[in-house]
């Protein structure tokens, strides 16, 4: 069996390591060849490539999405002839949808946004060509209710979409990160900061729909609350669009001193290591694997969220789930955790067990493999 892995981007993302945790597993499966296509490029390509797996990056002439753009790709998928293409994010699953309708390859689109956020224009272009897709997997219930609330609730063909649809929730292999994360010598001295220096992290694109403003604002609230003016930093590890703005931003609310912008990083484990709270201040995640990533070190989550149960957390067990938007509430939780040391060591064993028996890797593979498998069957 061949499975044509196409992706937009191999940056730093929550799509993008999902997959190469996905193809980490698969490998040593010989009954599946595994190739994967992308538009954008970034540290997971050599990842990628180090396991062995064909890559191949697809460019318009003119412009990213231009008409050579949709020719080469369909090109690449012709020579490569997949038995079945599964895409990630949302200009590959289009992509993938058209091109495979065009030469009879069933499609597994995989969805980790939850879709009640995006424009008319890609909600239009995903109700088009909704039920071409052999198949749709959403990482979580959150990504699953927004699809159908967002594109299926008023397409004629709804209850048949339905039946394509189903939830993976992404997987982790903790020992491996674990394991991974301790062969890197790396400690808080190395970013000048002090060994007893409380270090709140942050991991993922510098995007707008990161809310990283927000987080910024709440920490600068954070800090003007401390009782003493103690050791405390904010790490925020990525690159993107906002840089700029937000170290403006971080200058202008005057702690920029306070704010450790490491940049895009190919060696994203070892900041774990140092981070005392992990912190995610989206408007909206799938399932991130930033979060999972964070589990396995034991960290305390403060997270935003915009529905009533969290997918993976709950709230004062594994950590503080707050509003989106709200920087006061996030800076309340942020001053929870750092002045309760000992909330801390009790998040840590709920968070070590929680990742170990609900998100491990090989179940998220074998599932994956099973609608492979189920695909496949069909079509020979």
């Amino acid at each position: 069996m061949k499975v044509l892995h196409l992706i937009t981007s191999l940056k730093i993302g929550g799509a993008e390591s999902a997959l190469y945790n996905l193809l980490l597993k698969l490998k040593s499966d010989n009954t599946i060849k595994h190739y994967v296509v992308y538009f954008y490029y970034g540290p997971n390509v050599n990842k990628i490539k180090k396991l062995g797996i064909d890559t191949y990056k697809i460019n318009g002439l003119f412009c990213k999405y231009d008409p050579f753009f949709y020719f080469k790709l369909k090109k690449i998928v012709k020579k490569i002839n997949p038995d079945i293409i599964h895409s990630a994010l949302w200009s590959s699953n289009l992509f993938a949808r058209i091109i495979g309708n065009k030469l009879k390859i069933p499609v597994i689109c995989d969805l980790h946004s939850n879709f009640l956020h995006d424009g008319k224009l890609r909600i239009f272009l995903e109700k088009l060509f909704l039920s071409l897709p052999a198949h749709y997997i959403a990482v979580s219930n959150t990504a699953k209710d927004g699809f159908q609330k967002a594109i299926i609730k008023n397409c004629k063909n709804k209850d048949f979409v339905k039946t394509k649809l189903n939830i993976i929730s992404n997987g982790i292999d903790y020992k491996n990160i674990v394991n991974k994360s301790e062969q890197i010598k790396f400690k808080k001295q190395d970013l000048g900061f002090f060994q007893d220096t409380f270090v709140f992290g942050a991991v993922g694109r510098l995007e707008p729909i990161k809310s990283y403003d927000l987080l910024i604002k709440a920490f600068a609230i954070f800090l003007k609350n401390l009782k003493t003016d103690n050791r405390v930093k904010l790490c925020l590890v990525g690159d993107g669009s906002q840089k700029l703005k937000l170290e403006e931003q971080a200058k202008t609310l005057g702690i920029f001193h306070k704010i450790f912008f490491a940049g895009e990083q190919t060696e994203i484990l070892k900041f774990y290591k140092i981070f005392d709270c992990f912190v995610l201040s989206s408007q909206t995640e799938g399932l991130s694997i930033s979060l999972l990533e964070a589990l396995c070190f034991g960290l305390p989550i403060i997270t935003t969220h915009r529905y009533e149960k969290h997918d993976v957390l709950t709230d004062q067990k594994n950590g503080f789930i707050v509003p989106a938007n709200n920087e006061l509430k996030l800076s309340q939780a942020m001053q929870s955790i750092y002045y309760n040391s000992t909330l801390r060591e009790k998040i840590k064993t709920n968070n070590l067990n929680l990742v170990k028996y609900n998100f491990c890797i090989d179940n998220t593979v074998e599932l994956y493999k099973k609608v492979y498998i189920n695909i496949f069957n069909k079509k020979v």
